[in-house]
């Protein structure tokens, strides 16, 4: 089994990026809101980011981790909020791990 920390602190700062990068976009676009075709492109790319980084984790995971993700991507679709998605799959994960582990299955 591995140690939940490292992962949850890996979590936590992909949040934090994803938070910061979305944010950053909305100053930046902002200050060059004149360039219409670049908006979307700003407020699309967080998203963007954040999903190469867990979709490679779907072809790896644990069922958990399956369904912590599939967690993040359905809340991100319907809430467009990035820290409660994140905030459910990471529930997802632990609560899932403390579950799962005496079966096998995690």
């Amino acid at each position: 089994m591995y140690e939940q920390y490292p992962v949850l602190v890996t979590i936590a700062m992909m949040s934090a990026i994803v938070y910061a990068t979305r944010l950053g976009g909305y100053l930046v676009g902002l200050k060059i809101r004149h360039i219409g075709w670049l908006r979307p492109i700003l407020e699309a790319f967080p998203g963007c980011a954040f999903m190469a980084i867990l979709v490679p984790a779907v072809r790896q995971g644990s069922p958990t981790e399956i369904i912590a993700i599939l967690c993040v991507i359905g809340l991100m679709w319907k809430t467009d909020n990035v820290v409660m998605a994140t905030v459910a799959g990471m529930a997802v994960l632990v609560l899932g791990e403390t579950t799962l582990s005496g079966t096998g299955l995690g």
